[in-house]
């Protein structure tokens, strides 16, 4: 018989004839509460009505040292190169570890069923890349209570962490106007956001520094197949390369591996770097300094980017009624040596 008074731990653990720790426990997902008993005791609740959630205290603490990460298969594992997100994923876990929280790793776009028993025992979420919306809205209302961190999760209306893309591409932009030059092109999948923003920053600045310059977009797809992708990247650097006149001069590259991969194919083409074309990449890696020449890049610590993030979470559990804010990490330039003034007669394909 379902008692008439408000339920409790102490009045459930009373009807089931165990602890009030047992209740507890079973709720917190304690490895030593056997399977059946957590059965019990959670059919219990949702026969009573007990929203443990937001009405134990031990609960919320325990679920607000909980954090799941998102991060999709496609970005943890396809890049077996530049291991982006695989990076920043370690460094956002030992920057948890760190603090006293604990992460768990999901993936709300191919493995949603999975993810959602983890979010039951989390009181807050860090999306690492892209998530689907219609995904995200099942989340937001299945845990209204859920705080939710973005970076480069393309999400309105959450607190978002991320380096300054826009101000990443006109920064490039700078540098190429500062040595003169007046027609480039930029090679880029334009799939995130964080991609469109470097872009754009880049068009907006070299045409105001440069009136009249010209841009020049080389845009390509990505399914997530190395191979495949290569491929795609290939056929667009053909169908440019071999239709446009004249030749630009700098190239900007939103993204470390296709601007590895530029290099690549103009070297195989002949062209030199900086005397055909000056080069700019965007992140920072280790190969582009072991490369001839030294690739320039613009960049943005990535553990700064991580631990930003983890402090942003730490604000919003201390302070449930703050709003969504935007947290930009400074860009920072290495020169490398792929850079140089526009020189003539050009060099055709």
């Amino acid at each position: 018989m379902i008692s008439r008074t408000k339920p409790t731990v102490r009045t459930i653990a009373a009807e089931l004839g165990v602890s009030a720790m047992t209740i507890t426990r079973a709720l917190n997902g304690h490895p030593k509460v056997s399977t059946e008993t957590r059965r019990r005791v959670l059919a219990k609740v949702k026969e009573v009505g007990y929203d443990f959630r937001a009405s134990s205290r031990t609960v919320r603490q325990e679920r607000d040292r909980n954090v799941a990460i998102h991060c999709g298969d496609d970005k943890l594992y396809s890049d077996n190169i530049l291991n982006f997100y695989m990076r920043l994923h370690y460094l956002c876990q030992r920057r948890l570890k760190a603090e006293g929280l604990r992460g768990q790793l999901i993936d709300l776009n191919v493995h949603a069923e999975a993810a959602f028993p983890v979010l039951d025992n989390c009181g807050s979420l860090i999306l690492l890349g892209p998530v689907e919306q219609a995904r995200l809205e099942t989340v937001r209302k299945r845990y209204p209570e859920l705080r939710i961190i973005s970076v480069f999760g393309s999400v309105d209306g959450v607190t978002q962490v991320g380096p300054d893309d826009y101000e990443g591409g006109a920064f490039a932009a700078r540098r190429f106007a500062a040595l003169g030059h007046r027609h480039a092109a930029v090679f880029a999948t334009l799939s995130e956001s964080g991609f469109c923003k470097r872009y754009g920053g880049f068009v907006a600045e070299f045409q105001a520094r440069r009136p009249g310059a010209r841009v020049d977009l080389i845009q390509f797809s990505e399914e997530h197949d190395q191979s495949a992708d290569d491929r795609t990247r290939r056929q667009r650097l053909d169908e440019y390369f071999t239709s446009v006149s004249p030749l630009p001069t700098a190239c900007f590259v939103p993204n470390g591996y296709a601007g590895v991969f530029l290099a690549d194919y103009l070297a195989e083409r002949g062209w030199r770097i900086p005397e055909d074309f000056s080069l700019i990449v965007y992140d920072n890696l280790e190969l582009f300094d072991f490369r001839t020449p030294a690739l320039a890049r613009v960049w943005f610590d990535l553990k700064e980017l991580a631990a930003q993030a983890v402090t942003a979470l730490q604000n919003q559990l201390r302070d449930r009624d703050s709003r969504p804010v935007s947290i930009s990490i400074a860009n920072e330039f290495t020169p490398g040596g792929s850079l140089a003034a526009p020189r003539n007669p050009r060099r055709e394909l």
